[in-house]
């Protein structure tokens, strides 16, 4: 099923060649005068209510996040990827960021596909190595693929060397690289290897990079300490799911092992469907609150293509921030009157 329009209100659209005019690394980077965030989604399966997943996408970049992330797991279609890919690049002026995955895929697929993609006007890049192919519980290495991030961030780095010639000096890359970030939460992961392995991918050419699940913000600290004890100066975005669903974080616990706090479960249930978005949505901001005060770059949600509590969650956090600019601008005019 093809993708519907957006409303006629929305941004104006940018042509293919075209890239954004801010990459994801820069809007990472820079001096944080408001709350940066960003969503993530997934290409609407046709099986799966597809008409809805679109209209929720939509609603979504209508609402006005820094940027875009579109995933591409196992089971997801190239095609479908690429689809939504084009469809937020014409339809929004923000960022999109594109998932790349190695598992099952060859070097000279990647290659390809990473080409194609800078062609369509991408210009942000997520380089995953990816879970173990479906039937398979470890990672076997491919000899005809990549078979770690870091190659995949070197591959990036020289195909955009070959097409969009860089400057040698100074000057920002044309392409920005994001990668993946452990935080110890309680998966069944080898924390250090997960370090070294962010390490490599920093060396490779990553610019920054983004962490998967967590509910206590003690172990997004603990993440930043240690990797900044290692010698890694990357900027650590939050991976941050909305805490709206119990049974939507114990699926999440199924996929990534990270297990969800039995007082967030508890918090949760029996109550109605108001009282829970509200509780979900507090609880959300309460993290969020947290990994901020700890110096947090950014936030990355996960959306699960739901439009509800993502927006709830960027509407409360622009008020914060429109009222944090009001209260400094009052202070600088207070402090200009008080001159002689």
């Amino acid at each position: 099923m093809s993708s519907p329009s957006l409303a006629p209100s929305a941004p104006s659209a940018v042509t293919p060649a075209d890239a954004p005019s801010r990459s994801t690394a820069f809007l990472v980077q820079r001096t944080r005068r408001r709350t940066l965030i960003s969503f993530e989604v997934f290409p609407p399966r046709p099986e799966v209510a597809p008409t809805q997943a679109w209209q929720a996408i939509d609603t979504m970049a209508q609402a006005g996040p820094d940027y875009f992330s579109v995933t591409h797991g196992h089971q997801q279609s190239a095609h479908a990827h690429r689809e939504l890919i084009r469809h937020l690049l014409e339809h929004t002026e923000v960022p999109v960021l594109a998932h790349l995955i190695c598992a099952g895929r060859t070097q000279d697929d990647l290659r390809a596909l990473v080409a194609g993609l800078i062609t369509e006007g991408v210009r942000d890049f997520l380089a995953l190595r990816g879970d173990p192919l479906p039937g398979a519980t470890e990672w076997v290495d491919e000899p005809s693929g990549f078979n770690r991030a870091a190659e995949l961030v070197r591959a990036i780095r020289q195909i955009e060397e070959e097409r969009l010639h860089p400057p040698a000096g100074i000057g920002a890359r044309p392409i920005s690289i994001s990668v993946a970030a452990y935080p110890r939460s309680g998966a069944p992961r080898d924390y250090s290897r997960d370090l070294h392995a962010l390490w490599e991918k920093q060396e490779a050419g990553a610019d920054y990079a983004i962490t998967q699940v967590f509910y206590d913000a003690e172990d997004y600290a603990r993440l930043v300490d240690d990797a900044r004890s290692q010698g890694i100066h990357l900027p650590i975005v939050a991976g941050i799911a909305p805490l709206t669903s119990a049974k939507r974080l114990q699926r999440l616990q199924q996929i990534t092992g990270v297990p969800v706090p039995e007082h967030l479960l508890a918090h949760l249930e029996g109550v109605d469907e108001a009282e829970l978005g509200r509780r979900g949505v507090a609880a959300t901001l309460h993290l969020i609150d947290a990994v901020l005060e700890l110096g947090c770059p950014g936030l990355h949600l996960f959306t699960f293509n739901r439009y509800r509590a993502p927006l709830s969650i960027l509407e409360h956090l622009r008020i914060r921030d429109a009222a944090r600019q009001h209260r400094a601008g009052t202070a600088a005019a207070s402090a200009a009157t008080a001159l002689p």
